[in-house]
């Protein structure tokens, strides 16, 4: 059979990670930075609306000076505008965390007075993926700390810790809405009820469900993870939900449907270790709690990870090894070797992102204090590559030869224009990957293997995402 496909132009220059990954060469998004750093307490630094990347990063030129900068790619990572600053230069902004939805980019930091070091918390927003920007908006004037922020549609939820008692020190986590995009806000709500320190908010939102977790000491001055959401925008909470051994810290939650899934540091031994707990069924319930890393011997930190149907990714930080890449692509159960993505000592962040089939990091250098990006783009089988996939898929033209057709052993696919470092996967007809191999050249040979006899679905994808498909058929 002869398909007639549309070949666009494949994107160069990745290196080739063990059988299916492809991550470029990393590149300074932030020239120019004095000591730029991300969010330590693991509010993301970058967001994703379709091939549009939004990155945000603080900037400290002095122990009492610092501004938020931005900057963004429209063409998934490929090429990035000139930073720009969101904040005051001669401010004193920290801990800065990025929320996108649609074309509306949501920003909110941690502002230090200079003069008698009061804390607070700040908002701005961009509401045409960051062309222009609205004025600042400071969202407390009581103590607080570093913020978190996400949105969904045009509802925007922020999360903060205030200090509600110096003596006994007391934090506690309040929350606000927003329903027309950080126009106006709701009062502070208080969330969490507990002596000692509940601290180091996350929080994330699908449609009216708001997922939640905390570092929170009440039991016993031991470090937890806690958790509570709200199914109703954040009018109403649960109760507050222990879901990880004492010794946890530096807590992040990702939603992706009904599955929540929270990555955090834990020390069962003196050294911190990457620790997974996940639900499937939007926070009612959570599984055991998984230590990822496993290596008593060693320090391991600042987890963030990310959900896409069955894809998972994870960065965190090995102690004197540098930043890592986690994969799994079955839901967590098993996961790939780790992929150490930026060398060097202790004192990086890094965050992650999907869109499409591509697969987004950025991290704050230990070394020349820059923020440096990377992409694989064919790292994510998850929905949303599918969903670029159209499966079951109409054909596009352009040509690509697939011999025989059926086959039954193997079958010889010729390109008509050169591919390098493509992505072929292979569906069944219920959307499930069943065969993944990278594509070189303009010629390759499909074994079947232990495919069993029906109808598939061939997929070839860059990181601009689908660029050829096809239906095929096994022999019974």
């Amino acid at each position: 059979m002869r398909t007639r496909i549309l070949l666009a132009l494949v994107f160069t220059g990745f290196i080739r990670f063990a059988a299916l990954a492809q991550w470029s060469s990393p590149a300074d998004i932030s020239p120019g930075a004095v000591s730029a750093l991300l969010n330590e307490s693991m509010g993301s630094c970058i967001g994703v609306s379709g091939d549009t990347i939004h990155v945000v990063w603080c900037d400290r030129f002095s122990a009492k000076k610092g501004a938020l900068y931005y900057t963004m790619s429209a063409d998934t990572g490929l090429t990035w505008t000139a930073p720009i600053p969101i904040t005051g230069i001669n401010g004193n902004a920290w801990n800065p965390a990025i929320s996108v939805s649609g074309s509306r980019v949501h920003v909110v930091w941690r502002e230090i007075d200079t003069v008698d070091n009061h804390r607070s918390s700040h908002y701005r927003h961009s509401l045409d993926g960051g062309s222009t920007w609205g004025p600042g908006v400071m969202l407390d004037s009581v103590i607080a700390n570093w913020p978190a922020v996400t949105a969904s549609g045009n509802s925007v939820y922020v999360a903060n810790d205030i200090v509600t008692s110096q003596s006994p020190y007391n934090t506690e986590i309040f929350f606000l809405r927003s329903a027309d995009n950080g126009t106006t806000w709701s009062p502070h709500q208080q969330i969490t009820y507990a002596s000692g320190r509940s601290e180091d908010e996350a929080i994330t939102a699908q449609g009216p469900h708001i997922h939640m977790v905390w570092n929170d000491n009440r039991y016993n001055n031991k470090m937890q993870i806690f958790y509570k959401s709200s199914p109703d925008y954040g009018i109403t909470w649960s109760s507050d939900d222990t879901i990880s051994p004492p010794y946890g810290y530096g807590t992040m939650v990702s939603a992706d449907s009904s599955n929540v899934d929270v990555a955090y540091a834990g020390a069962p031994t003196t050294h911190y270790q990457v620790h997974i707990v996940q639900s499937g069924d939007n926070g009612l319930t959570w599984g055991t709690d998984k230590n990822l890393t496993n290596d008593p011997d060693t320090t391991f930190y600042y987890p963030y990870m990310v959900r896409d149907g069955s894809d998972l990714h994870l960065t965190y930080v090995k102690a004197f090894i540098g930043g890592q890449y986690l994969h799994s692509g079955d839901g967590g159960t098993n996961w790939d070797a780790p992929f150490t993505f930026f060398p060097g000592n202790i004192g990086i962040t890094a965050f992650t992102a999907i869109s499409g089939c591509a697969v987004h990091i950025i991290y704050a250098s230990n070394t020349d204090h820059h923020v440096h990006y990377m992409r694989n783009p064919t790292g994510n089988n998850g929905r949303h590559c599918l969903a670029t996939t159209g499966i079951p898929g109409i054909e596009l033209p352009d040509s690509m030869n697939v011999y025989p057709d059926p086959f039954d052993i193997s079958a010889t696919i010729e390109f008509q224009k050169e591919l390098q470092n493509a992505c072929l996967r292979i569906y069944n007809i219920w959307g499930q990957v069943v065969k993944t191999q990278i594509v070189t050249g303009n010629r390759m040979i499909l074994e079947r293997n232990n495919l069993p006899g029906g109808i598939y679905y061939l997929q070839v994808t860059t990181g601009h995402g689908v660029i050829m498909k096809c239906k095929i058929i096994i022999s019974g």
